[in-house]
């Protein structure tokens, strides 16, 4: 018998995807990021990821940071909702900064260490992507998202500021 293929979607992975284990409310939580480094984190609509256990969209705690200077996006997601873990072999950790874009390692490890010295934060580390399997699928989740954040601001600016042209 034919082996069947199987095709496995490619996924560019995150420039650094980092590990956040806190007992403290996420609000709070990016107070503190905010305050420590040079992040402006911003709630914005949940992060809407597939799960295969409930054959449905779960919606996960979404901030987002777009640093124009570093060419680079910042996303803090939670790690639970409803009771699912987003990656059920990373529980020990409550949210994820997943940045994407041209920041230097040396300023990821910084970002990790400001992110340690907030108290509450009992562990923060850079985790590696490469034997996590479902993090493909939420990455692309995450891609999709932003760029729909990105079209409805877009279409907002319009609303607001009509081009002369449109007038």
């Amino acid at each position: 018998m034919a082996a069947k293929s199987r095709l496995d979607p490619a996924f560019e992975p995150a420039d650094a995807f980092i590990g956040i284990a806190t007992n403290m409310p996420v609000i709070q939580l990016v107070h503190y990021i905010n305050s420590r480094t040079l992040l402006n984190l911003v709630r914005e609509k949940d992060l809407p990821v597939y799960s295969e256990k409930t054959d449905s969209l779960t919606d996960y705690k979404f901030f987002h940071y777009q640093d124009d200077d570093y060419r680079s996006v910042f996303c803090l997601l939670g790690n639970s909702s409803s009771g699912l873990n987003l990656l059920p072999l990373q529980k020990q950790f409550s949210y994820f900064l997943v940045i994407q874009g041209a920041l230097p390692d040396e300023k990821v490890a910084q970002l990790v260490t400001q992110i340690k010295s907030i108290s509450g934060v009992q562990m923060a580390a850079v985790i590696n992507q490469e034997p996590i399997r479902p993090l493909g699928p939420i990455l692309q989740d995450l891609e999709i998202h932003l760029t729909e954040l990105k079209k409805e601001k877009a279409e907002k600016q319009i609303r607001i500021m009509p081009l002369a042209e449109d007038q």
